[in-house]
């Protein structure tokens, strides 16, 4: 059974470890459903250290906006989990590989860290993860540019990648990049 509890915004933290951010047009978007609905759903947190497993965004933004902040009372709903670092990270990639934008070298750093404990087969780790045997042996070797030859590659100009900015876990709602096209 499932149980959640009041956690204060001080006992929680933004890990390094994170491999997703949100844009400013979805950021947007949860802060106005917290704001007008309040928390619908918790958080979840690793127990021994407050490391926010998933939620991180709904957090950000509870701590920077005051009326969020008030309405919530300083602290978040949560679902704590007794795990160690390494099912942490399985469960927020888990959690956020189908629905959250992913930062690829985050993500890579978190796989191979993951594969590197030993605390998951090859095989495990494919099917929690839903990669092929390629995709996870890229992520595994950390080097992307060198596994996907981008080098060789002809972009338009009109590609752009996106990136999520350098301080995104610790930034607030109005200091998100958003991308450099008008539609957003």
């Amino acid at each position: 059974m499932i149980q959640i509890e009041e956690i204060p915004f001080s006992k929680l933290v933004v890990p390094s470890w994170k491999v997703t951010y949100t844009l400013r047009p979805e950021l947007l978007l949860i802060a106005g459903s917290l704001i007008e609905f309040g928390f619908i759903q918790p958080i979840h947190v690793r127990k021994s250290t407050g490391e926010i497993i998933d939620g991180s965004e709904r957090f950000l933004l509870a701590q920077s906006i005051d009326e969020i902040a008030k309405r919530c009372n300083f602290k978040i709903p949560a679902v704590m989990h007794d795990l160690d670092l390494i099912d942490s990270m399985m469960l927020h990639i888990r959690l956020n590989r189908g629905h959250s934008n992913i930062v690829i070298e985050k993500l890579s750093k978190s796989v191979k860290r993951i594969h590197d404990s030993g605390n998951y087969s090859i095989s495990n780790l494919k099917m929690y993860l839903s990669m092929g045997n390629e995709e996870l042996a890229v992520l595994v070797d950390g080097d992307l540019i060198k596994q996907r030859k981008i080098k060789e590659h002809n972009y338009s100009k009109a590609w752009v990648p996106i990136e999520a900015p350098a301080n995104s876990p610790n930034s607030k709602v109005m200091e998100f990049e958003s991308p450099p096209n008008a539609d957003r």
